[in-house]
């Protein structure tokens, strides 16, 4: 409350809280690869990482509310989105790239957020260069276990995902029944997924090779058996924090394989978010915002730029 006085009288106003800083669309060149990203806030520099499928878009809620305290930037991942693709569609090659991404934006550390895909891409990230990770966010991570939804196998290992692939930028309507479809199985509250992400995702699956670079790394991740690539075994060798945040009605990833990140990470936390499904930070941006920010706080700041100045 702001306070003033007036013929003898305090007088009370309510404080106005200002607007969170507007999230800005840029592009830049990374190694000769066309790349998209959004960015928003300054301080320390906090990078978000989107899941398969998914554009930088999909971090909108967390860019708001973590604006105010960070620099905050969401690419979007070589092949998904408006960024060109590149020859490789693995987790390493997507953490080597983003890596580049940070060079060319002329960061020395980043905290890194990723969701779904991203944060197996983060893991990476750490594993290639951990000096330059201050602090690792992993939400509804891929790589955490085998276990997957028995939906994602069959796209995986038959050819419904070839004829998805062909059949979704041909039927009328096609891109917006796939991302509906998506929502729906993503999220326990689906009245909270905003239009906002339901319009970029659709613009981004009609963009051409979107499809065909998701079903790639699909099948790079998946296979008959289950996800491919578990990474708890790697979780034990960093040193970086690292908190995980996942939906207790996770469909697409059990929740206890949060449980097992957790008791497979030397510096780790966890927050179980309830009601929340794969979507989590769609469905409950606040309970993961409030989770993030005290983390970012603890382990993300003060940080130096390039030229040991400080991150711009």
């Amino acid at each position: 409350m702001t306070a003033y006085r007036e013929k003898g009288t305090v007088m009370h106003h309510p404080t106005i809280t200002p607007p969170p800083p507007a999230v800005e669309e840029h592009w830049i060149t990374v190694d000769g690869t066309s790349t998209r990203y959004l960015e928003s806030g300054k301080g320390s520099p906090v990078l978000l990482l989107h899941g398969e499928g998914g554009v930088a878009d999909e971090w909108h809620p967390l860019l708001e509310r973590l604006a105010t305290s960070h620099r905050v930037i969401a690419v979007d991942l070589p092949g998904y989105g408006y960024t060109e693709p590149i020859p490789g569609v693995g987790n390493a090659a997507l953490a080597a790239f983003s890596w580049d991404f940070v060079h060319a934006m002329g960061l020395r550390q980043v905290a890194v957020i990723g969701h779904s895909l991203g944060g197996a891409v983060a893991v990476h990230m750490v594993k290639q260069q951990p000096d330059r990770v201050r602090s690792l966010v992993l939400i509804s991570s891929s790589g955490m276990g085998r276990a997957i939804n028995p939906g994602m196998v069959v796209l995986a290992a038959t050819p419904l995902g070839d004829l998805t692939t062909w059949l979704i930028p041909r039927l009328p309507f096609g891109p917006e029944v796939l991302v509906t479809s998506m929502a729906v199985l993503g999220s326990r509250r689906t009245w909270r997924v905003s239009r906002r992400w339901w319009a970029s995702q659709v613009k981004a699956v009609s963009t051409p090779g979107a499809l065909t670079t998701t079903l790639r790394s699909h099948r790079a991740a998946v296979g008959p058996l289950g996800q491919r690539h578990v990474l708890l075994g790697q979780l034990r060798d960093l040193s970086t924090p690292t908190l995980v945040i996942w939906g207790i009605d996770d469909l697409l990833v059990p929740s206890w394989q949060a449980i097992a990140a957790r008791r497979s990470l030397r510096h780790g936390q966890l927050k179980l978010v309830p009601f929340a499904n794969h979507l989590v930070v769609m469905e409950a941006a606040d309970e993961v915002a409030g989770a993030v920010r005290p983390f970012l706080a603890r382990t993300g700041n003060a940080l130096v730029g390039l030229e040991g100045g400080a991150e711009r």
